[in-house]
């Protein structure tokens, strides 16, 4: 990267127009007390190869559709060149592209005509102001970036011994040992359940940081009756512990939704380790399912206090803790209410509480999730930022097939961006230079076929590491693309229920 000082800058500037490209020229070299360097790049694809040459401290995009996208590009760039800023310089003053690209994180968007009667020295000032806030932006994720894994091994190391603790105790509790008194029993039950509670503790700040990460659950359909069924017929320790009931009212129909089994019971158990913390001894803990037209509900309802109203809008925030009432009486970090939150609204689901307050004891845990058909596809889905979304390259020349497998492909996740190529040439150029999650290649291509593409792949740097799922009507070539490296095949024509579990199962590797 070039040394930015108060006087220093360097520029790129992409324009297919040599009389704008003077124009630019001449503004930014008039800016007083500046040294400017500009250069010149005719399209995104000449801007690109010289930005990975050089890093500029400021690019221009003269956006002159159609033949230059300036929201195309600059969504290039803030991929992948993040360390320059980028304005937009376009002959239409369309509001709605201008919050479009300020969205994408451009610097500024201007009219031609806005350019011509701008400052340049105060938009350089704004650069400098927005490079020491992406220093500093940067210095701050690295800092939490390290507060994380520090945390995170600190409690991993904890983990260990906590699990030779309870090992041990588990062992004198079962006098193979040794036989023990009445206290000593008393003593090392206690030792268990204690360290029990710590490791639940550590599991969950594990858990709530790995919350902090991309997330990506394979949500597949789940019988929500049965599914509850099996979870209540589970021992729970809390439940025994306090002598509870536990309690079910299940429909005779089966109700389906989309469901990560192992992150939805994550939810149950939080619910219901709450419903045992606040649920008096003796009392019951009732778990009921119900179902609308378009959603089915689940219901942990106990027999607790009750949350004052005031607590209600702030019980999922992250670290909440009651500070008055009954609730400050029981441990906890106020981690499970949050995590449930965030796993629920990743199955496109809503969870809430429902208390009268201390005058009329209980609270009700309720879950809404949407139901689905039983031979619903498998579904990827994450909480992924539009910059971190996950590339498919669909490498195909016939475009009605093109558009046929976008529509697939809208299916499984938001997060998809999709790339597609027309030629193996193009094809392994996105791959080198996009290196994409996934690509999705016919075998019939112009120029070389699709085997020659893999062959070619798997010398480039990381092509081995992308999975390639081949599209093809022959089954000897299905299985050659299967030696060359490919790890799914599908003979055409395809359904798209097959199709949609290929690619879920590829993105989730």
């Amino acid at each position: 990267m070039s040394n930015l000082t108060p006087t220093q800058i360097s520029a790129l500037v992409i324009s297919r127009n040599q009389a704008r490209q003077l124009l630019f020229q001449k503004k930014l070299k008039a800016a007083e007390g500046w040294t400017i360097s500009v250069h010149l790049a005719p399209s995104g694809e000449a801007a690109l190869e010289m930005l990975r040459e050089t890093t500029y401290d400021l690019v221009f995009i003269d956006d002159d559709k159609p033949d230059l996208d300036g929201l195309q590009v600059l969504s290039l760039l803030r991929q992948h060149f993040t360390k320059s800023a980028v304005v937009i310089v376009s002959s239409a003053g369309d509001t709605s592209s201008a919050v479009e690209a300020m969205k994408k994180g451009a610097l500024d968007y201007l009219t031609h005509a806005e350019f011509k009667a701008l400052d340049v020295p105060i938009l350089f000032q704004r650069l400098l102001e927005f490079r020491n806030l992406s220093n500093q932006n940067m210095e701050l994720r690295q800092i939490n970036q390290m507060k994380n894994e520090f945390i995170a091994n600190i409690w991993h190391e904890l983990r260990t011994p906590l699990q030779i603790i309870i090992g041990y105790a588990r062992v004198l509790e079962t006098g193979s040992l040794g036989s023990l008194k009445d206290e000593q029993v008393k003593a090392v039950r206690s030792i268990v359940d204690r360290s029990e509670s710590l490791l639940e503790t550590i599991n969950q700040i594990l858990r709530s940081r790995d919350a902090l990460h991309d997330q990506k659950l394979l949500l597949r359909p789940v019988d929500l009756r049965a599914w509850l069924d099996g979870f209540a017929r589970k021992p729970h320790r809390g439940v025994a512990k306090k002598s509870m009931r536990l309690e079910t009212a299940l429909p005779g129909e089966e109700a389906w939704v989309l469901a990560n089994e192992e992150r939805l019971g994550e939810v149950m158990a939080n619910l219901l380790s709450n419903a045992v913390k606040f649920g008096p001894e003796g009392s019951s803990i009732r778990i009921a399912l119900s179902k609308t037209a378009e959603a089915v509900q689940i219901a942990v309802h106990d027999q607790g206090p009750g949350v004052p109203p005031e607590m209600l809008a702030h019980v999922f925030e992250k670290f909440y803790v009651a500070k008055q009432g009954p609730v400050r009486s029981h441990p906890g970090l106020g981690l499970g209410l949050s995590l449930s939150k965030e796993i629920v609204e990743l199955h496109s689901g809503r969870i809430w509480l429902e208390s009268a307050g201390p005058e009329k004891p209980g609270t009700t845990a309720i879950v809404s999730l949407p139901l689905c058909r039983p031979e619903e596809p498998e579904r990827l889905v994450g909480q992924v930022e539009e910059a971190q979304k996950r590339k498919v390259l669909i490498v195909e020349d016939n475009p009605d097939l093109v558009e046929v497998l976008r529509l697939f492909m809208s299916s499984i996740s938001l997060n998809l961006e999709l790339e597609a190529v027309t030629s193996g040439f193009d094809a392994l150029k996105s791959i080198e230079d996009r290196a994409p999650s996934l690509v999705i290649l016919d075998v019939m291509m112009p120029g070389i076929d699709g085997i020659e593409v893999i062959r070619r792949m798997n010398l480039l740097p990381h092509g081995k590491s992308i999975p390639v799922l081949v599209l093809t009507g022959y089954m000897e070539a299905a299985q050659k693309a299967m030696r060359v490296g490919a790890k799914e095949v599908l003979l055409k024509p395809f359904e798209k229920d097959v199709f949609v579990k290929k690619v879920t199962r590829l993105l989730a590797a």
